[in-house]
């Protein structure tokens, strides 16, 4: 787990919810009929089209969950599900103890005022199924601001308890730590400590030791993504490297608009705001991540009412988006990198997921970038590490600048005085040990089992999940790394935070939807700690094992209970 989400406090930019199907008449068109559908979206696309053709009407109220279940023919579980899309799409508003309303606005009107897109907005009816999503209910698109931290701060909570050894940790973001490219780096570990025993003061001054760069740089070459290792900064992991380059954004720019994904990681929000800039929320789709198509729309309106947005750097995780697994396409990786480029905004990719793709392993924007260089691109930073791939505990990530040699407060000169300036350097003996596990090939291998092994344990952990809770819960399917998203839409806000404590009660730390600024209830899960055999109900001479399983028990035992008393 990143610094950050130990010392975090969760900011609340909207999220995005689930993509929902489009209305009937697009569906159609697509060579789909309405009897294709799932029974729950047939009630979603049957109560969109009543609310397009004016049939329901804003603000009035819909039938109870059980009036519509007996209305409808549908079950219970089923109704919960269609009105849990409705309300993730904005096209429902839930009240407390008064049921379900329509939204004062239809989603085209909804995305025209709460999102500033352009008045000319094209119907909700005829847009792409994945653009319908949670509209952003924050002024001006900021995520509220983060309060000062202190040690009774929820998210400081949680992620103390996601890191306390008492607790199964199903909530923080750590990979597999008991695996043979992990045992054999702390053996050389000692190795090198025991050489560098006799020079206690010594430090891996910035940019970092030349041996680990260059093994970075020919592994990101080898596998696809063309490094010159004199573009390389050793930093102390992904947020650490965040951290440095908005500081160096605030001496160079001042106070800057730094476009976030909503939902999104609430570390980055974290880093930004402590670095005095302002956050600016920006949507996310399950599938897909960043909403380009919507980014497109605000930073290219023609409105006099509502003037462009305006950004100086956008912050985006193009692979294995934190929470919902979501991956870029490649074609909006090319409409990213020229909207970037029109309007000069500085883009930032976090890579820490992106090795773990699964099946489809798409170039990086900085790839992407060096092919092109001849047409006009924007300044782009890679930020990698190996926390999420090998161990947290290396400490150890990177910055890869596009532009090194430009002489700004960005070039890579001036990020290496203020990494010198921040923490002096790094302990070489653990850089020497990383270069020859990367060199050995090791850490390659590495990667490519645990990748295989996570795509496994996710599909079993969603599959466990939706055999025991069927369609109560929504369980996008990540594109890479080991979080699943546990969507739980008949659950309040109450009843999550209700459901969070009671699973710490039981032994078990997750990470509810509120800290990455759900507005759909939900939890945050790591497959990467729960053993296939845990899943397979595999024999197996091993304590951990039955651990696993009964840990899984209970996770799920609670999960039936806080849903049925949702559903109550």
């Amino acid at each position: 787990m990143s610094s950050a989400e130990h010392a975090s406090s969760a900011s609340r930019p909207s999220l995005a919810g689930p993509a929902i199907n489009s209305t009937t008449s697009s569906t159609a068109s697509s060579g789909a009929t309405a009897a294709t559908l799932p029974r729950y979206q047939q009630l979603v696309e049957r109560l969109k089209t009543q609310m397009a053709t004016g049939k329901l009407s804003a603000g009035q109220r819909l039938p109870s969950l059980r009036r519509q279940a007996a209305q409808s023919g549908l079950g219970l579980n089923s109704v919960i599900r269609a009105y849990g899309e409705l309300e993730a799409a904005g096209l429902i508003i839930a009240e407390p103890r008064a049921g379900y309303r329509v939204a004062p606005a239809t989603q085209a009107a909804h995305d025209a005022d709460a999102l500033n897109t352009d008045s000319q907005t094209s119907p909700a009816s005829s847009r792409h199924p994945d653009e319908l999503e949670h509209g952003q209910r924050e002024s001006h698109h900021r995520p509220r601001a983060i309060t000062t931290l202190t040690i009774s701060d929820p998210a400081w909570q949680a992620m103390a308890n996601a890191s306390d050894p008492r607790l199964a940790p199903l909530g923080a973001a750590h990979p597999e730590l008991d695996a043979p490219a992990v045992r054999r780096l702390y053996r050389l570990a000692r190795t090198q400590l025991g050489a560098h025993a006799q020079h206690p003061s010594a430090y891996a001054l910035p940019p970092g030791s030349s041996a680990l760069r260059t093994a970075i740089a020919q592994h990101l070459s080898h596998h696809g993504h063309p490094c010159d290792s004199d573009a390389l900064l050793i930093s102390q992991g992904a947020q650490h490297g965040m951290s440095l380059l908005l500081g160096q954004l605030r001496a160079a720019k001042g106070r800057c608009r730094i476009g976030v994904e909503a939902p999104g990681y609430f570390g980055i929000v974290a880093a930004i705001e402590a670095q005095g800039h302002q956050a600016i929320a920006i949507p996310a789709r399950a599938h897909q991540g960043l909403d380009v198509a919507a980014l497109e729309r605000l930073l290219e309106r023609h409105d006099d009412k509502t003037p462009a947005l305006t950004l100086d750097a956008l912050i985006v995780t193009a692979d294995g988006h934190n929470p919902l697994g979501g991956q870029l396409s490649t074609p909006d990786r090319h409409r990213l990198l020229a909207l970037a480029a029109r309007h000069a905004i500085l883009l930032v990719e976090n890579t820490t997921f992106a090795e773990l793709s699964f099946d489809t392993r798409q170039p990086w924007l900085a790839d992407l970038a060096h092919r092109h260089a001849d047409r006009p691109m924007p300044a782009l930073i890679s930020l990698g590490s190996f926390s999420k791939t090998l161990d947290p505990r290396t400490r150890c990530g990177w910055l890869w600048l596009s532009r090194p040699e430009q002489e700004s407060p960005l070039g890579l000169q001036a990020m290496i005085r203020a990494r010198w300036a921040n923490g002096m350097g790094d302990m070489p003996w653990m850089h020497a040990a990383l270069s020859e596990l990367i060199t050995s090939g090791d850490y390659g291998r590495h990667v490519q089992r645990m990748r295989r092994c996570y795509a496994r344990r996710l599909e079993r952990l969603r599959a466990h999940l939706s055999t025991a809770l069927g369609d109560r819960v929504w369980l996008p399917p990540p594109s890479g790394g080991y979080l699943q998203w546990c969507g739980l839409p008949s659950l309040e806000a109450r009843q999550l935070e209700q459901l969070h404590q009671e699973l710490l009660n039981a032994g078990i730390a997750t990470l509810p939807g509120s800290l990455f600024n759900a507005e759909q209830s939900g939890l945050r899960l790591n497959a990467a700690q729960l053993g296939e055999e845990a899943m397979q109900n595999a024999a197996r001479p091993s304590d951990e094992i039955p651990r696993q399983q009964e840990i899984l028990a209970r996770l799920t035992a609670h999960l039936q209970k806080a849903l049925a008393q949702g559903e109550g």
